[in-house]
């Protein structure tokens, strides 16, 4: 009885691993590059500024994907409702594209040889994996969607302080530090001085970070105190305060996190009651 009485509240370790397998498998190969001495590519930092809209993109069709669970009716629906979202994003993109850049810039971007393969394969591997997913998926939607719902939510909050607001802070750390050394001051010598194999090496390794955080912020939505609480990592208000929104929209957003923290809640903690009862009449 007590094993299923728990299963709705405990961690689920296989989905933990599973949930966290891509990010830090990509995290391990920036920390692999990041270690390499002496690596003669020069097009690393455009390469690598790539992955904030892509990792936006990707946030962006997270969100889309725990709205399909939400409404989930059937494997069929579902696709057809994923795929009907993708496309309206895929266009919606375009026209940021072409209002941003103008439209002869954005087409003549798209013209390049380069261009359509560095599109193509992110979003055919995108919508390949959550096609696949939903078509397959024989579990609770609505915990699916609440589980998808809150890692979309802490991996787009991540991805902001990460890209926007940290390096800030790392910045005039490391301009204070500086500063420090040149003074006479005990610095640290593991802290490297200004050069082009100490920025590459630190910007690898800032992304490795980025997505080895990013794999726990999605393990966390299968561990036993996100199924009890349905809270998210990152809605904390000291968390939410350093991503520097408008006091307004920083009590308006505190205010749609807690309905949506009750909500989740409340899914798990019915899925939790049903398998309690359902051992209950098995006993």
């Amino acid at each position: 009885m007590d094993q299923a009485r728990f299963r709705g509240v405990g961690t689920d370790w296989p989905a933990v691993a599973l949930w966290a397998l891509v990010p830090l498998t990509i995290a391990a190969g920036f920390v692999s590059a990041a270690a390499t001495p002496d690596w003669e590519a020069t097009d690393w930092l455009g390469g690598l500024l790539l992955v904030i809209p892509f990792e936006f993109a990707r946030t962006m069709v997270f969100s889309l994907l725990g709205d399909t669970y939400a409404t989930y009716r059937g494997p069929r629906q579902a696709v057809l409702s994923f795929l009907l979202s993708m496309l309206i994003l895929l266009v919606v993109s375009a026209a940021i594209g072409m209002w941003v850049v103008g439209v002869r810039e954005f087409f003549a971007w798209l013209a390049r040889p380069e261009s359509i393969p560095l599109l193509a394969v992110p979003i055919l591997l995108v919508t390949a994996d959550a096609v696949i997913g939903l078509y397959f998926f024989r579990g609770d939607t609505r915990r699916q969607a609440a589980r998808i719902e809150a890692a979309a939510d802490d991996a787009l909050d991540w991805l902001l302080l990460i890209a926007f607001q940290a390096p800030i802070v790392l910045a005039l750390g490391y301009g204070v530090l500086l500063l420090a050394r040149e003074s006479g001051h005990g610095v640290p010598a593991w802290i490297p001085s200004p050069g082009s194999e100490a920025l590459r090496s630190f910007c690898l390794a800032y992304a490795a970070f980025y997505f080895a955080g990013k794999a726990a912020l999605f393990g966390h939505v299968h561990l036993a105190h996100f199924n009890r609480s349905g809270r998210r990592l990152l809605s904390s208000k000291w968390v939410q305060m350093l991503i520097w929104r408008k006091r307004a929209e920083f009590a308006t957003d505190a205010r749609k996190e807690a309905t949506k923290e009750r909500k989740r809640r409340a899914v798990l903690q019915s899925a939790f009651n049903a398998g309690r009862s359902s051992a209950a009449v098995a006993e």
